[in-house]
C-alpha cells in the first residue's frame, strides 16, 4: 500500500468533513458534561460512533456518570493505541446563554477547548480511517473519559463524585481497555508532551476561638490573638513566599521542553472559630508528596507553631518511558502536514496534571498532542478558544499517526 497515496486520501477526506467537524464540536461543546454528570454527552459520543459504523459502547461509573468507548478492531497482532480526550468539564462556561460558538476562524467554549474538541478530532480521525477503506492491523480505541479534573475528597466534599485527578481513564483501563500505547488529546501547541506533573494538595488548618467582637481582647502579639483568620492571613503570606521560591528551584529544563511546577493558595475557609487554608502544589515526575508537606508545614509553623498541616490528594507524574514508536509516528505526522518538525510544547503544558499520567502509571506509554489556545476576552482564563483551521490540521496529524503506528492495509 502506497503511504503517501494513503495519506492523501486520509487528508483530503478529514477537509471535506471541516463544517462536521465543526458541528460536532458545538453539539458536544452545548451539551453540559459537568464533573460526575457526564452521562449524557456519553450517550451522545456513542450514538454517534454507532451511527458511522464504529462499534461503541458506554462505561458506567454511576448512575450520572460513563466514559464513552468505541473501538475499531485490528485485522492483525498490530500495535493497538487508544485515543484518550475527557468529556468531563469544570468552571463555569464563557457566556450564560452559550457554551460553544463560532466567530470566523475560531470556536469558543470552556468545554470545547477543554477537551471536547479533541475528543471530536478523533471521531473524525477514525471515521476517515474508515472512510478510506482501510483495515488497521492493530485494534484502536476512541475513548470520551470522564473526571479527568476530578474534584478531590476533602471535608464534606466525599465519595465517589470527588475522586480526583484522572478517574475516567483509570476506570477505562482497570475495566480492560488497554492497547500498547495511549495518545491523549489536549492542546500542546502542536507539541508532543512527553511528561506531566504530578499534584498534591494541602489542608493547613490554624485553631481559633470565636470570640463576641466588643468583648474581644488583641492581646499584644499575634500568638495571643483568639481569631484563627487573623494568624492564617499571615500564614498565607509565609506560605506564597515558599512558594515563590519553589517555582524557581523546582523548574527543570528537558530536551523536549521545560517543565515548571508552580505552587498557590486556592482557598481560605472560616468557619466555628477555626481557619483552613488549601495549597494546590504541582511537583516534579517522582517528587515525594511528604517533601511538600514538610515545606509547607515549616512555612506555616513560622508563623504559628500549633497549626496542623495534612495532604489530602496526591497525584503522581510521570514522564513517558518507551515511548519511542508512539512519539516517531506522530513526529512523521506532523512533518508530512506542516513540513516541518514539532515545536516543543510551552512549558505550562508540561506543568500540569493530564491523563497521561494514568496511563504511564500503568505501563502504557503515553505522550499528549494537540492544537494551541488563542487569547480570548470572554473568561477569567483568556484562553478558552481555538483556531478551527488548527483543529483540523489537528485531526490529519491523528489520523496519520493512527495509520503510521498501528499499519493499515486497503480493505478488500
Amino acid at each position: 500500500m502506497d503511504n503517501e497515496k494513503t495519506y492523501d486520501r486520509l487528508i483530503g477526506i478529514i477537509e471535506k468533513d471541516r463544517d462536521e467537524l465543526v458541528d460536532l464540536c458545538l453539539k458536544l461543546g452545548n451539551t453540559l458534561s459537568p464533573n460526575g454528570k457526564e452521562r449524557p454527552i456519553a450517550e451522545k459520543v456513542v450514538a454517534w460512533l454507532k451511527e458511522n459504523g464504529i462499534h461503541a459502547f458506554l462505561q458506567p461509573i454511576t448512575q450520572e456518570s460513563c466514559n464513552a468507548v468505541g473501538i475499531l478492531p485490528g485485522s492483525d497482532d498490530g500495535t493497538s493505541l487508544i485515543l484518550d480526550a475527557h468529556i468531563d468539564t469544570t468552571g463555569p462556561e464563557l457566556r450564560p446563554d452559550i457554551a460553544a460558538w463560532v466567530e470566523g476562524d475560531v470556536i469558543f467554549g470552556s468545554g470545547v477547548v477543554n477537551d471536547k474538541a479533541q475528543l471530536c478530532a478523533f471521531m473524525l480521525a477514525a471515521r476517515a480511517i474508515k472512510k478510506a477503506g482501510i483495515q488497521l492491523k492493530g485494534d484502536l480505541a476512541i475513548a470520551g473519559v470522564t473526571f479527568e479534573t476530578g474534584k478531590p475528597s476533602v471535608d464534606e466534599f466525599q465519595g465517589i463524585n470527588y475522586p480526583g485527578n484522572g478517574f475516567g481513564s483509570r476506570w477505562l483501563v482497570d475495566r480492560g481497555v488497554s492497547a500498547d500505547y495511549a495518545l491523549v488529546g489536549e492542546t500542546s501547541g502542536f507539541g508532543i508532551v512527553r511528561a506531566e506533573c504530578g499534584g498534591v494538595k494541602v489542608k493547613v488548618r490554624v485553631k481559633g476561638r470565636y470570640v463576641y467582637t466588643p468583648r474581644m481582647e488583641r492581646g499584644s502579639s499575634l500568638k495571643e490573638h483568639p481569631d484563627a483568620l487573623v494568624k492564617m492571613a499571615h500564614v498565607l503570606l509565609a506560605i506564597e513566599d515558599w512558594a515563590r521560591e519553589y517555582d524557581v528551584k523546582e523548574t527543570r529544563e528537558f530536551p523536549w521542553g521545560t517543565i515548571v511546577p508552580k505552587a498557590r493558595v486556592i482557598d481560605v475557609r472560616s468557619a466555628g472559630g477555626n481557619c483552613d487554608l488549601y495549597v494546590d502544589v504541582y511537583t516534579l515526575p517522582g517528587k515525594n508528596p511528604r517533601e511538600i508537606q514538610r515545606d509547607i508545614r515549616q512555612a506555616a509553623r513560622s508563623v504559628d507553631p500549633n497549626c496542623e498541616v495534612s495532604v489530602y490528594q496526591y497525584s503522581r507524574g510521570y514522564v513517558a518511558k518507551d515511548a519511542d514508536p508512539l512519539i516517531a509516528a506522530l513526529e512523521h505526522a506532523h512533518r508530512y502536514v506542516f513540513g516541518a518538525d514539532p515545536p516543543h510544547p510551552p512549558s505550562a503544558e508540561l506543568s500540569m496534571w493530564r491523563d497521561l499520567n494514568i496511563f504511564n502509571e500503568v505501563g502504557i506509554p503515553s505522550v499528549c498532542y494537540g492544537p494551541g489556545r488563542q487569547k480570548e476576552l470572554y473568561s477569567g482564563w483568556q484562553d478558552r478558544a481555538m483556531k478551527i483551521s488548527d483543529l483540523v490540521e489537528a485531526t490529519k496529524v491523528y489520523a496519520l499517526t493512527i495509520m503510521s503506528l498501528c499499519g493499515g492495509q486497503k480493505d478488500k
